[in-house]
């Protein structure tokens, strides 16, 4: 154990320490992340974090924390996140790094990271959304990674319209046949966003873990869905834009079908308000066309003409398509 790693390990930890070993999780310059896994020799299994990014704060830990207790509250295994012995979640210099530091729980299961085909645990996942969302959860207005009209910490812009503005940048680079088309389409997304912010912030909104890949989701044993962890990107968030926004297909047309296969699983649990249901077309139509999906299928198609029209045709159908989201939704 080096210098920093004794330091931070006894600013949890009072116990003599058996094992421990080391794991960086850094995205990047501006995102450092170390994990430091421990077991003392009374037993005890902890992993102390530190990191140093934009997000990541005394105050959004403690947000996180209280966002995992929300969900363990309705029968979800999430790992406890602890303050340290003084009770706080504290400032430190580490390996070069103004950190935050905080310590979780062992997780007692094991992610479905190596499961093949996790798409059986989606019913679960839509369901655990659906009963926080009900819960219409006010503790934070730290927005949730997949932010509308909002920016997350760190974020210049929200993901929407990042992806968004990348369809416009890379349909310049496409054949002056394919113009007429794109900026039709680039139009109809700002006309779609404009008319969505106006109704937006009057849905109810609630505070979600906001990360579904398999990573995130723990299973027992027997690959039996029993919750979840990783709160860092956990914020508040409108359910729908949440939920369609955690759905990705192989097509727009599959996607779409699960969406609303969704939404008819969740409604046993939430009860949709005429006003959300009038949003949802604004919603799907504001974030799914132009999503990183689509358009990385369309910069796939590479300098087939046939091959770029169908994909364009297919993204600019669903700005425009009639969906009967309410059937789904009442």
């Amino acid at each position: 154990m080096n210098h920093d790693e004794q330091t931070i390990v006894g600013l949890f930890v009072s116990d003599n320490i058996k094992e421990l070993r080391t794991i960086e999780t850094s995205h990047g310059d501006d995102d450092f992340r170390e994990a430091v896994f421990v077991e003392t020799e009374k037993g005890d299994r902890l992993v102390i974090k530190v990191a140093s990014n934009s997000f990541t704060t005394p105050d959004s830990v403690k947000m996180w924390q209280r966002c995992a207790e929300e969900y363990r509250k309705l029968g979800y295994y999430c790992p406890e996140i602890f303050a340290s012995l003084k009770g706080d979640f504290p400032l430190v210099d580490y390996k070069g790094h103004r950190c935050v530091a905080y310590a979780e729980e062992y997780s007692k299961y094991e992610s479905a990271e190596n499961v093949k085909d996790a798409s059986y645990l989606s019913d679960d996942l839509y369901i655990m959304t659906a009963r926080i969302a009900a819960k219409r959860f006010d503790y934070t207005d730290t927005p949730s990674a997949y932010t509308l009209f909002d920016l997350y910490p760190g974020d210049e812009m929200d993901e929407v319209t990042m992806n968004a503005l990348d369809f416009r940048e890379y349909c310049q680079t496409l054949p002056e046949c394919f113009r007429e088309q794109t900026d039709r389409m680039f139009q109809r997304w700002e006309e779609n966003r404009r008319e969505l912010e106006k109704v937006y912030f009057k849905l109810p909104f609630s505070v979600f873990q906001a990360d579904f890949n398999k990573t995130n989701v723990l299973i027992d044993a027997d690959g039996r869905f029993v919750g979840i962890y990783d709160f860092n990107l956990a914020g508040r968030d409108e359910f729908l834009n949440y939920l369609f926004r955690e759905i990705l297909g192989e097509t727009m047309e599959k996607e779409l079908a699960e969406i609303l296969r969704a939404l008819r699983i969740v409604k046993k649990y939430y009860a949709f308000s005429e006003e959300e249901i009038a949003a949802a077309p604004l919603i799907y139509r504001c974030v799914k066309p132009l999503w990183f999906c689509p358009v990385d299928d369309l910069k796939n198609a590479g300098t087939d003409t046939a091959a770029i029209q169908k994909q364009l045709d297919e993204m600019e159908y669903a700005q425009v398509r009639e969906i009967d989201f309410a059937s789904a939704m009442r």
